[in-house]
């Protein structure tokens, strides 16, 4: 699937009190009802299980800042720094407080990964399930993301994965808002992104 990507609006930086929550639910209920962009990620129509084995589709996202990578439990290499520099990400955030920011990491791998897989991978590694949902897709799911997100990759004789080291923030409704790679001053390109997009991250 080819997807034509548009220029990012960026949501003007808001104050935000107590007294106003009712209008942000509104706004936020709003937001979720009108029609996705053509850019937007969470057009793709493949299924993915979540590490507790639920099924969820793309869309479930919708509504916050998302920061995602596609990776694999089993790396030995580059897979450890992304999730570093993703976590370095989320630290950097919650110093800014902006809170209201996912995390989404989808296995390269459909074989191995499992949810159960999945599920142990996200406990040794201490990510905070509340912002946290770790994907296992079948092998058209994971082409089919990798192939919106520009993310290339291909499976080696020994069943290991050569792939880019690409880490993406999506806005609220699935455009792409920001593509680093990893490595490069973790997390402080994407914490002003996310300060350009609130109130939707705070």
């Amino acid at each position: 699937m080819r997807l034509s990507f548009i220029p990012l609006a960026l949501a003007a930086g808001l104050s935000f009190t107590p007294a106003r929550a009712h209008d942000h639910a509104h706004m936020q209920h709003m937001e979720a009802t009108k029609p996705l962009s053509g850019g937007s990620i969470y057009n793709l129509t493949s299924h993915w299980a979540n590490q507790d084995g639920q099924a969820v589709e793309l869309a479930s996202l919708r509504g916050e800042p998302v920061v995602i990578a596609m990776v694999y439990t089993s790396c030995k290499d580059i897979c450890p720094m992304i999730v570093a520099d993703m976590v370095a990400i989320e630290n950097k955030a919650k110093a800014k407080s902006l809170t209201r920011v996912r995390f989404a990491f989808f296995s390269l791998d459909s074989v191995v990964d499992t949810p159960e897989r999945l599920k142990a991978y996200a406990d040794e590694h201490g990510l905070d399930p509340s912002q946290w949902t770790l994907y296992h897709g079948d092998d058209h799911a994971v082409r089919e993301l990798a192939a919106a997100l520009g993310v290339r990759y291909r499976r080696d004789a020994s069943g290991a994965f050569d792939h880019a080291n690409i880490i993406t923030l999506l806005d609220a409704e699935g455009n792409i808002a920001l593509q680093q790679t990893g490595g490069r001053d973790a997390g402080l390109d994407f914490v002003s992104k996310l300060e350009a997009l609130r109130p939707l991250a705070r």
